[in-house]
């Protein structure tokens, strides 16, 4: 359809790439799975040019700039390609607003997120006390969110960092953070460009959130900027809601989002910690030659599996949790109306009891290092898991 004449800006998406096929066909690039491409034409390849400019262009002026370097004979017929070809681009994700929020979580949200999905303060003590954390430390959360472990570990250094896609979680963490008198740095930015970061830190922590990233490229950049000595957290979790509470339609195991995999968690835990060690032995062996003459120089000992925890905590899931839980896009993409859906949240929660709001979540935490002695998983036998408190 023709793209509606507006005055404001586009820019292109941070969360695509640019790309050329061997011959030289261009194409954009999904950073995770499932990889979407959206291959370009001449006129598209100039297009994602000009709204790649730094804070994105104005569509008129894009449009005029096109036109001045793609002379046509019919100008008013090449304009309706234009537009239609900037309408496929933003359908596609490739261009957006440059306000747009860039991941499917908001600000909206956020609040809800801080209050109703708090990290586990046993949880986040045991990270801290096991990664040696203290007052020089150096720490960075990758996919954050409004900063909840983050603003945890920032009340025992005053150097943690967070790298986190979504701009609202990141206003949200940083406004949370002054209201505390806490000091939290914040790159807005994909955890997938972690290996295009700078940084040194003695602890690099990711929860819930790996799968949303590609696993690859942010262990490829865990093995950048991982200290000596330093501890990689990752935080697996999974919901254990029973079939007659309130939110099991839409967050239990069988709903309009997906049926979950039907794997105990602790293998889920174990195969996750398996994939993630088979990836830092091949990704940062220290004997293959490497071209980077900085990498075959570091000199430093590898990062290995160190470890699982796992943990068990019983604790409410009402409308809030929902909320910190559940976006609009989500639910858009299973078809449902997302006020349809609210209201018949508000309903069943509003009417629960104390009682049947209570449910549970699991949770491991698996611990990599720089250095420590491999942790054999192939023969872990797991323990009985930790019971903690809410929060």
């Amino acid at each position: 359809m023709p793209y509606v004449k507006t005055p404001r800006k586009l820019a292109a998406s941070p969360n695509f790439a640019l790309c050329h096929a061997a011959d030289g066909s261009p194409f954009a690039l999904g950073e995770v799975e499932p990889y979407a491409q959206f291959w370009l034409n001449e006129r598209e390849r100039m297009l994602l040019a000009l709204f790649g400019r730094k804070g994105g262009l104005m569509v008129e002026r894009a449009i005029t700039a096109l036109l001045a370097m793609r002379p046509a004979s019919n100008t008013a017929a090449e304009r309706r390609r234009i537009e239609r070809a900037i309408a496929e681009m933003i359908a596609a994700g490739v261009l957006h607003e440059p306000a747009d929020e860039l991941s499917r979580y908001g600000k909206e949200m956020a609040r809800d997120y801080l209050e109703h999905r708090p990290f586990p303060t046993a949880i986040a003590a045991s990270i801290a006390a096991q990664s040696g954390l203290g007052e020089q430390s150096r720490a960075l959360d990758l996919a954050s969110g409004p900063g909840s472990l983050a603003l945890t570990l920032a009340e025992r250094t005053p150097h943690v960092t967070i790298m986190e896609l979504s701009r609202g979680f990141v206003a949200t963490a940083t406004e949370e953070a002054a209201r505390r008198g806490l000091v939290l740095e914040a790159i807005n930015e994909s955890c997938n460009r972690l290996a295009q970061h700078d940084g040194t830190y003695d602890l690099v922590t990711i929860s819930q959130a790996l799968h949303w990233l590609d696993d690859i490229a942010v262990c490829k950049g865990v093995c950048r900027v991982l200290a000596e000595g330093g501890s990689f957290v990752v935080i697996h979790a999974a919901m254990n809601l029973p079939q007659d509470h309130p939110l099991s339609w839409i967050l239990g195991d069988r709903t309009p989002l997906g049926d979950k995999a039907q794997v105990p968690f602790v293998q889920s835990a174990r195969a996750l910690f398996r994939r993630l060690s088979l990836l830092f032995a091949a990704l940062d062996a220290p004997q293959v030659e490497r071209h980077d003459p900085q990498h075959a120089r570091a000199g430093r000992a590898p990062i290995v599996g160190a470890g699982i925890a796992l943990y068990h905590q019983p604790r409410p899931m009402g409308t809030g949790f929902a909320r910190a839980f559940l976006s609009d896009s989500h639910l858009a993409t299973t078809g449902l109306n997302p006020q349809q859906v609210w209201k018949r949240i508000e309903a069943k929660c509003g009417v629960a009891s104390e009682e049947a709001l209570q449910a549970s979540m699991d949770w491991a935490v698996l611990h990599f290092q720089r250095g420590a002695t491999s942790f054999d998983i192939e023969s872990w036998e797991p323990e009985t898991p930790q019971v903690i408190a809410y929060p």
